[in-house]
């Protein structure tokens, strides 16, 4: 049997682990664009900040491909799908055929698009190369500027700030993290931003970039403000790698539609991890989902199933954990529930000693949680969301002080 996985992140791997597992015979190509083993996209910021030495973002070692028989196609691109030949094609000229072929094909940063976003000094933080490349210019640089109102926003702006950096941090909303945290969450992360030197600017965005010779020199603010920089980090999103899809009769939509199988609507091809658009357990909506957890056990269903195994994923959860000095932020299911009847907030008497904890329950039913400054519950929340669990019975203990998500069966 001839596996084809494109893209050599956390679902591509996890994919190959879980094929060679059921299938010791199987002949397995990874295709993928960068020239690294895999590693953490998430620990990018940790390891520009100072905090992790770059072995620490590698996930497996470069021999880990050689040991499992895996032909790893670094630096390769893959141009087109030929579903009908089982082949896809690659720029470096000629094709690989497929019998099964799995889409883990990521996805890229959402560029800005405004006056000067093309001056040198414009960086965005997705590959390792990237980061290299963030560490190289922040050690010339005096002033960084951070765009964002997301995780990786606020990881940008962080680790601008501890590499010594003056930084500004700007949100275009009214708070951070708006998809997900209330007012009252979002406040205790402002105030650690700020009692580390982070210089927050909230309702701001940028209407162009200025420059002296080619380089970032300040940007002017929404607010009309001009701010001096030699470096703007910006992460206002990610869009899907689907370019190469394009006439192959894959369905997409923000990502690669797939089943509770991880199979889109042709034959033989699978899709994971941030190019996968699969339901939402939570909003019952079918999303693409980019979290770590997300992607490895997408790619591991996946695996599964491309070597005839039979894994059902039963839906996706968003799962968002990060610190931000010392300060722990975790997210599940859905935070922000729509103004419709059946919704239920319930915060007890948080926040409190500098924690949050908040439960969004649908008709009694847990869909939603934020744990901040302790998220020792979040992996238990995720499970129940999962499973639909009714909290109907237990509604009056939850926010008791001897109470614990882990208590409930």
């Amino acid at each position: 049997m001839r596996y084809v996985i494109i893209g050599n992140g956390c679902a591509g791997l996890r994919a190959a682990q879980a094929i060679r597992e059921r299938d010791p015979a199987g002949d397995i190509t990874i295709v993928d664009c960068e020239r690294h083993p895999c590693y953490y996209r998430m620990r990018l910021p940790d390891y520009i900040s100072g905090w992790r030495k770059r072995d620490f973002v590698f996930m497996v070692a470069e021999d880990f491909y050689r040991e499992n028989r895996i032909r790893l196609m670094a630096g390769e691109v893959v141009t087109a799908l030929r579903p009908g030949q089982h082949e896809v094609t690659l720029a470096s000229g000629g094709s690989l055929a497929y019998d099964r072929l799995l889409i883990a094909s990521g996805a890229r940063p959402r560029e800005l698009a405004v006056p000067g976003s093309d001056l040198d000094g414009v960086v965005y933080l997705r590959t390792l190369d990237q980061a290299d490349d963030i560490i190289r210019r922040g050690n010339e640089a005096h002033r960084a500027v951070a765009l964002g109102g997301g995780l990786l926003g606020v990881e940008m702006a962080r680790a601008f700030n501890e590499m010594g950096l003056e930084t500004h941090y700007l949100i275009r909303e009214d708070r951070f993290w708006p998809q997900m945290l209330d007012a009252a969450g979002s406040e205790l992360v402002e105030g650690v931003l700020k009692e580390n030197g982070v210089l927050l600017r909230k309702e701001d965005g940028i209407e162009e970039i200025r420059g002296e010779g080619g380089r970032v020199r300040g940007v002017l603010t929404a607010s009309g403000e001009e701010l001096e920089s030699d470096l703007l980090g910006v992460a206002i999103g990610v869009v899907s790698n689907l370019e190469f899809l394009e006439g192959s009769g894959v369905e997409t939509d923000r990502g690669i539609i797939v089943d509770d199988h991880l199979r889109c609507n042709l034959p033989d091809i699978y899709a994971a991890g941030d190019a996968a658009q699969a339901l939402d357990v939570a909003s019952g909506e079918h999303r693409v989902v980019t979290s770590l957890l997300n992607a490895q056990r997408q790619g591991e269903v996946a695996g599964t199933n491309m070597s005839g195994g039979d894994a059902a994923l039963e839906g996706v959860v968003p799962y968002n954990v990060i610190v931000i000095y010392k300060l722990p932020v975790a997210c599940i299911g859905l935070d922000l529930p729509p103004d419709e009847e059946g919704y239920e907030i319930l915060t007890g008497d948080y926040p409190k000693d500098g924690k949050y904890r908040k439960l969004v329950l649908r008709d009694g039913i847990l869909v939603g949680a934020t744990f901040i400054g302790d998220i020792g519950e979040a992996r238990f929340a995720e499970a129940l969301i999962r499973k639909r669990a009714d909290l109907s019975s237990w509604r009056d203990r939850l926010f008791r002080e001897d109470f614990n998500l882990r208590h409930l069966p």
